[in-house]
């Protein structure tokens, strides 16, 4: 549109005469203002913006009537197509939780706010549908169902929510698709609205555990204790599981946790690999940790010097070498609590 308050009509025809009284029908529209014939054979009309918006994507009538005293004349019929807004221009809809195409509920609580931005042409009445899907077979929601714009959606845009209970309905590593129809036309049929791009996202959602709480033991070197999702082996030093207590540091260390003694080692073996494991450290200042694939060979290793006594140790490998096992070493210094151990498959 080259003009932000509507387009430009213009009637053109011979023998004008500045007696003729000229009408415009727009898509049905015959209300405008009735102009006089010009002494330069041309007369323009303004069709607002709002009811171009109610031709986007369609193919139109305009016709034009010349009333003179001898009786009317209409012009021939001119079917006008109008067409949609170009894809790269509408706003491509967003879970605002998300990070880029990934959204790990673990990173937030509650429901996901979906969001689109105020569109070209954004009008009070139009109808939009907003909709969250699945994979094939899996959960579909309608957020938003011939919901009518109001005059705050027009500088806002428009929003819904997926309620927590149902993104926890999404297997991890499965997709998750958001669909926005307008219908600028203000009509109730979703089939005739416009289609605005679809961005897909990835679930992500750790596993939390806490089976340490299950558990006091001191370890032997050598010695294993199986938890419901991995294997814990004593390999240097002294091992314990013991209520933290006093060091007790909520979201690092809650409850029991690993407690090496300095200087000590321990093999966390996990019952299924893993995309991604996190787990929270306090107290010890120097850190080997290493994470292993189930061949046994080393994907990577970390040796942290933190000058603060809390920290997520946090690592994703890559889907094609998951992580099977993690050994965590400390060095010659005080106590070292490990524990909330979280990991995706």
């Amino acid at each position: 549109m080259g003009n932000p308050s509507g387009v430009h009509v213009e009637v053109v025809y011979p023998s004008m005469r500045l007696s003729d009284f000229i009408g415009l029908s727009f898509n049905g529209n015959d209300t405008f203002e009735v102009k006089n014939g010009s002494l330069f054979g041309k007369v323009t009309f303004l069709v607002p913006v709002a009811d171009v918006t109610l031709a986007v994507g369609k193919t139109i009538q305009v016709i034009y009537a010349v009333v003179r005293p001898d009786g009317v004349i209409l012009s021939e019929i001119l079917n006008l197509i109008v067409q949609p807004i170009a894809a790269d221009k509408l706003p491509t809809p967003q879970i605002t939780q998300a990070s880029e195409d990934v959204l790990d509920l673990t990173t937030f609580d509650g429901g996901g706010d979906v969001t689109v931005e105020a569109w070209p042409l954004i009008a009070v009445g139009q109808t939009v549908w907003l909709t969250v899907s699945g994979p094939s077979g899996g959960p579909t929601m309608e957020l938003l169902k011939a919901y009518v714009v109001t005059a705050a959606d027009v500088s806002k845009g428009v929003r819904g929510t997926i309620a927590r209970a149902e993104l926890e309905k999404f297997t991890v590593g499965s997709e998750l698709r958001v669909w926005v129809t307008v219908g600028f036309d203000r009509g109730g049929d979703e089939g005739e609205a416009i289609k605005f791009p679809n961005p897909v996202y990835t679930i992500e959602d750790f596993i939390l555990f806490e089976a340490f709480n299950a558990a006091n033991q001191d370890l032997l070197v050598g010695q294993s204790i199986g938890f419901p999702t991995m294997v814990l082996t004593a390999r240097a030093g002294n091992v314990f599981i013991r209520d933290a207590g006093f060091f007790t540091l909520p979201p690092w260390i809650t409850g029991s946790a690993i407690t090496l003694g300095s200087p000590s080692s321990v093999l966390l073996t996990l019952n299924k690999p893993a995309r991604k494991v996190r787990f929270g450290a306090f107290k010890s200042l120097i850190y080997t940790v290493s994470y292993f694939d189930e061949g046994g060979s080393l994907i990577w290793s970390h040796v942290s010097q933190q000058l603060e006594s809390r920290i997520w140790f946090e690592y994703a490998s890559s889907p094609d070498r998951k992580i099977k096992s993690i050994s965590v070493v400390t060095g010659d210094n005080s106590s070292t609590f490990i524990d909330n151990f979280s990991m995706t498959q």
